[in-house]
């Protein structure tokens, strides 16, 4: 019978081991940012040329309107006839301008279809200009789309494997305006967390003051505030970097997140479980204050007969968690949907203190 994931037989390795506060530091970089310091989403429409008869078909009025105007604006096509054809498909370019980026460095765009085309493999970007909301051009896309799926057709049979209508350029565009990163706050430099956290805020904040850096109060579960009367703003590049260098100890999580169609699941370590008891298929479990956990595995018969089934006992500390009760599953091999279909019983049943996520 199968067992666990590797992931959670790895997690249980972990929880073998003595760790100290000291041992679960992260740079306060890894787990938040300037507040300024902000990503920035580009959108453009564009052309895929090259491609094997896989592009969009006449139905698709915008791609033959566009193709027909880029041909006139070259002095290609001169008559007022609309020109198509099944090698070009219309796509949307889409991408992140990342804070800092300087005009003329590249960044990668993705690029998907919105006609029927049916694969954009081997073919080329035409130039496309990317936007931003305020429709100015901050950069321009070109190249060869690299598509990670495959499409193998027949006059009887087709065969398509992952996604064939989404590719991706990577160092597709440059960039040729950039976006300046401007202080809003004159007082404060402000840091904000990638996760909201009262404790992990908290804890931000005490870390930055024992840095030296006097001052520094967290607003909310997300912000961080740091005078500026305190930096000396002469070298506020460097003094940023010790800022992001600050180590803190973020806050333990209490999720599960469960992925039914792979049997994935993740764990956090501050997941408990109450007193209760169930049954699931062949598995019996018992969870008490004072006894733990109870498994009873039941052996299939293949005769109508009597038999007596072997039962093992696996006791815990009174304090279970459900590491411990997936520690048990795995032991008498229990499969990833019989942990998932656990976890998603005792949640229902109030018995599980934690978050469940369901992918």
């Amino acid at each position: 019978m199968k067992k666990i994931i590797l992931a959670i037989s790895v997690f249980f390795l972990l929880l073998n081991t003595v760790y100290t506060d000291s041992d679960f530091k992260v740079r306060i970089k890894d787990i938040g940012k300037i507040i300024e310091a902000r990503d920035n989403q580009l959108l453009g429409f564009g052309l895929v040329v090259g491609l094997r008869n896989t592009g969009d078909s006449k139905n698709i009025i915008f791609t033959n309107k566009a193709l027909t105007k880029l041909l006139e604006n070259m002095d290609i096509l001169k008559d007022d006839k609309e020109f198509s054809s099944r090698n070009v498909a219309g796509v949307m370019v889409t991408t992140n301008l990342p804070p800092y980026v300087k005009k003329g460095q590249k960044i990668s765009v993705i690029v998907s279809s919105i006609g029927d085309s049916k694969s954009l493999e081997g073919g080329t970007l035409l130039l496309t200009p990317l936007k931003g909301p305020d429709l100015n051009t901050y950069a321009l896309a070109q190249g060869p789309v690299v598509v990670g799926g495959v499409l193998g057709q027949s006059s009887r049979t087709s065969y398509t494997k992952n996604q064939t209508t989404v590719g991706r350029i990577p160092a597709g565009a440059i960039v040729e305006k950039d976006v300046p990163v401007t202080q809003q706050d004159q007082h404060n430099l402000t840091i904000v967390l990638n996760e909201p956290n009262f404790i992990t805020v908290s804890r931000t904040a005490d870390a930055l003051n024992k840095a030296g850096f006097d001052g520094s109060k967290a607003v909310d579960a997300n912000m961080i505030k740091i005078p500026l009367k305190e930096i000396d703003t002469e070298y506020l590049v460097a003094t940023i970097a010790q800022i992001e260098n600050v180590e803190v100890v973020p806050d333990t999580s209490s999720k599960i997140i469960v992925n039914a169609r792979t049997g994935t699941v993740v764990i956090g370590d501050k997941v408990r479980l109450l007193p209760t008891a169930l049954t699931h298929g062949n598995i019996s479990l018992k969870i008490s204050d004072s006894i733990g956990i109870e498994a009873d595995v039941s052996s299939e018969m293949t005769e109508v007969k009597v038999n007596e089934t072997e039962t093992k006992v696996i006791y815990l500390k009174p304090e279970a968690s459900l590491s411990s009760l997936v520690k048990s599953l795995n032991e008498i091999g229990a499969t990833p949907r019989d942990l998932i279909s656990i976890i998603q019983a005792l949640k229902e049943s109030g018995s599980l203190i934690g978050q469940v996520i369901i992918l």
